[in-house]
């Protein structure tokens, strides 16, 4: 390491998730970070030298406070969350995952060590514009998850003028890659052809970006390290921009793969909260961050399947679009 070269002392929620995952394994590869990444249960072991997992109950202040007392970070990564998997939890849950929970932490992180909190919420909480998003647009929608990561931004900008909060926000848009399971849309994509039946999904004329996990959780972590000594809060969207219809992206994915699926379009009616046009302006985030995304969509789920559905003959695309 190089002199002068400063050492962030990270704390990571939701290491187990698709995107923790991935923040977690593009952390392990530097030599200017510490991570202890928590675990709801049964943390693994790490072969990683920077990194180490913990059993922690994120709802419990009192362990809480003790754990951050004793870690002394100075980044403290949010990104655990609950709701974009069906059946849907409770209004209740995702009240007090999604929103409530969050803030009774960046409350925490602000009454102990000189740290900064970043929050990653979700393009989901964005009214519909009908056009790219930008960072100043309103944060209105039917959508249950989004709702809840809308009233969360909300209670955190006021805790955080209020404690002085160094608060970062990301607001990511839908991604996939290694680690994405169960009712989402790719997973689901690749165990019908796993499985030989048809894929049924919505009509897929309204227009969705998708990215790259691996590129999302790049974006994350610049903007927690760069942003860490930021006066003020900052909020940045992560996505491709990608314009096309979800019509249009599932095909495109398909025919780089070589699937061999049919997909009903249509089978499925269109969901009564969900936005036709949600695509992010991110002309911030390449600004201020340097980031830029990188992997095509089809690349990230090749690797999703090669990861979950290793039966399926599928061809390599290419990485880049």
């Amino acid at each position: 390491m190089t002199a002068g070269t400063r050492t962030h002392r990270i704390i990571l929620t939701g290491a187990s998730g698709m995107l923790g995952q991935a923040v977690m394994k593009q952390l392990a590869k530097r030599s200017d970070v510490t991570v202890l990444a928590l675990y709801r249960q049964d943390p693994p072991e790490t072969e990683a030298q920077n990194i180490e997992t913990v059993l922690a109950d994120l709802t419990n202040s009192r362990v809480m406070t003790t754990l951050l007392k004793n870690a002394e970070p100075s980044v403290f990564i949010h990104t655990a969350a609950t709701g974009m998997q069906l059946p849907r939890p409770s209004p209740e849950a995702l009240r007090e995952i999604n929103t409530e929970l969050p803030v009774r932490l960046a409350e925490m992180v602000a009454r102990g060590s000189d740290c900064s909190f970043v929050q990653v919420s979700s393009g989901l909480a964005y009214q519909d514009e009908g056009r790219p998003l930008r960072e100043e647009d309103p944060l209105k929608t039917r959508h249950p998850y989004g709702a809840s990561k809308a009233e969360a931004e909300r209670k955190l900008f006021t805790s955080a003028f209020r404690l002085n909060t160094r608060l970062t926000v990301v607001r990511p848009f839908s991604f996939t890659g290694e680690g994405d399971f169960g009712t989402r849309l790719f997973p689901s994509l690749l165990r019908s052809a796993a499985q030989g039946a048809p894929f049924q999904m919505s009509p897929g004329n309204q227009v969705r970006d998708h990215s790259s996990v691996d590129d999302i959780a790049t974006g994350v972590i610049a903007a927690a390290l760069t942003q860490s000594g930021a006066p003020s809060p900052s909020i940045f969207n992560l996505g491709t921009g990608d314009t096309r219809t979800l019509r249009e992206l599932v095909t495109s994915v398909i025919d780089q793969l070589g699937l061999k699926v049919h997909v009903e379009f249509g089978a499925r009616p269109q969901a009564a909260d969900e936005s036709m046009f949600m695509v992010p302006d991110t002309t911030l985030a390449r600004a201020v961050l340097d980031w830029t995304p990188r992997e095509n969509i089809a690349c990230a789920v090749w690797r999703l399947a090669k990861q979950s559905f290793p039966s399926l003959e599928i061809e390599e695309p290419e990485r880049t679009s």
